[in-house]
């Protein structure tokens, strides 16, 4: 069966050849011309399928290619569907008086001018519609003479309905995005004003904390007890601990300075692992390195990278404590759809491409995973799963936001098989 022809009326080259394509993938047989007055010229040596046409063009636009198509008795049962902005009433107007047979929005989606494209050779089979009188209107202080038939301004109508049906869509998607966007946008505006009072706090704490660890040293070395050395180990402990929770404040609320050099992800991995290589040996961990050579090293701040590598790895540390299996991986991948999508929680927000190479980190642990309901808390400051004490819910908080000052990607989900893996992609560069 000979496939469909159709003629492209459109002044851009880009345009065309974009057109073309869809269509031509789509089976559709095409040729092209650069304004109205060349169009004619082509339909004097072939006639089409079908004319998808421009409005705006050179020598002769949209409308007067239209006009004259419907007043040539050897074309006037040709169809043309009209590329326009559709941004005034008198657009549907001229349509209907010059006799287009329907309309597509731009910018359009493929698959929505495709589907335009069907329903008016669906139509085209149904045979000519009845000649009638033409209608005079009045409107916006212009006259108009529309000469269409009912069909055709049915068609017409249908067309512009649906299209203000999906822009409408699109405007609710739109402002339901906006207000979660800006929603998120309040609730960051008050976590870095609870991130500048807490660094305060620290900064006033971190002082007398210093005094207190010295006198508890000191104290400690003096003849006493063994209950008092009990006593004072765990009063160590907890300003121990206290001034973790310090540093953790301070660093989330530290200016965002970055020193950027050459590095090797796998090199900082591998210090990374190191310096917790007796904590691994003690719960009976096994490390499993599956880091890909001669990857790209591109510029970061190496003292941030390896804090989220480290933050990362006492995570996992912690996920089991009755021992189990660590996977470090590293390598490029390609970056899918999925990926690409804005991410409203991230600082970086929607920075990668579909196709684009990357580079990945996975630090996976075969821990008892993350309850699915505390999954969208974990960047949150001060959130933990771990048992009153033993965290400062944190790590996770500073992890992202070194990715989001490096362009980065960070996500944290459950394995199938169980335990919990984060997913890190960086740019190459």
């Amino acid at each position: 069966m000979t496939a469909d022809s159709i003629l492209i009326v459109e002044d851009s080259v880009t345009q065309t050849l974009r057109l073309q394509n869809t269509l031509e993938k789509n089976g559709f047989a095409v040729t092209a011309a650069r304004d109205g007055r060349a169009a004619l010229d082509a339909l004097a040596q072939h006639r089409p399928t079908l004319v998808i046409s421009d409005i705006q063009m050179p020598v002769m636009d949209g409308y007067e290619l239209c006009r004259r198509l419907k007043a040539d008795p050897a074309l006037h049962g040709l169809p043309i569907i009209l590329l326009t902005s559709l941004s005034a009433p008198q657009d549907i107007i001229r349509g209907l008086e010059c006799g287009a047979d329907n309309f597509v929005t731009k910018p359009y989606d493929d698959d929505f001018l495709l589907a335009r494209i069907r329903s008016v050779l669906a139509n085209r089979d149904l045979g000519p519609a009845s000649a009638e009188a033409p209608i005079p209107i009045h409107f916006a202080g212009e006259h108009y003479e529309i000469a269409a038939g009912r069909r055709q301004i049915l068609h017409l109508l249908l067309s512009t309905y649906e299209t203000a049906v999906r822009t409408n869509a699109d405007l609710i998607k739109a402002h339901e995005e906006l207000k979660a966007a800006q929603a998120l946008i309040i609730e960051a505006e008050k976590l870095r004003a609870t991130a500048r009072l807490a660094a305060g706090v620290a900064h006033e704490v971190r002082n007398p904390l210093s005094i207190l660890e010295m006198g508890i040293d000191y104290l400690s070395s003096q003849p006493i007890d063994e209950a008092g050395q009990a006593i004072f180990q765990e009063m160590k402990e907890a300003v121990t601990r206290a001034a973790k929770v310090i540093s953790g404040l301070m660093e989330e609320s530290s200016p965002d300075k970055l020193g950027l050099r050459a590095a090797s992800f796998n090199a900082l991995l591998e210090a990374a692992l190191d310096a917790l290589r007796d904590d691994f040996a003690r719960q009976r961990i096994e490390v499993v390195r599956r880091l890909a050579p001669g990857l790209p090293e591109p510029r970061v701040d190496a003292a941030r990278i390896s804090q989220l590598f480290s933050n990362l790895l006492a995570n996992a540390l912690h996920a089991m404590p009755d021992g189990g299996t660590l996977t470090v991986a590293s390598g490029l991948t390609t970056v899918e759809a999925s990926e690409t999508a804005f991410d409203p929680g991230s600082r970086a927000g929607g920075q990668f491409h579909e196709g684009e190479r990357v580079i990945f980190i996975e630090v996976a642990d075969t821990g008892t995973g993350i309850a699915p309901e505390h999954l969208d808390k974990l960047f949150e400051p001060f959130f933990s799963t771990k048992p009153t004490g033993h965290g400062m819910g944190l790590g996770l908080t500073v992890a992202r936001k070194i990715a989001d000052m490096h362009r980065g990607r960070i996500r944290v989900a459950n394995r199938p098989d169980g335990g919990a893996c984060v997913s890190l992609i960086f740019k190459t560069v």
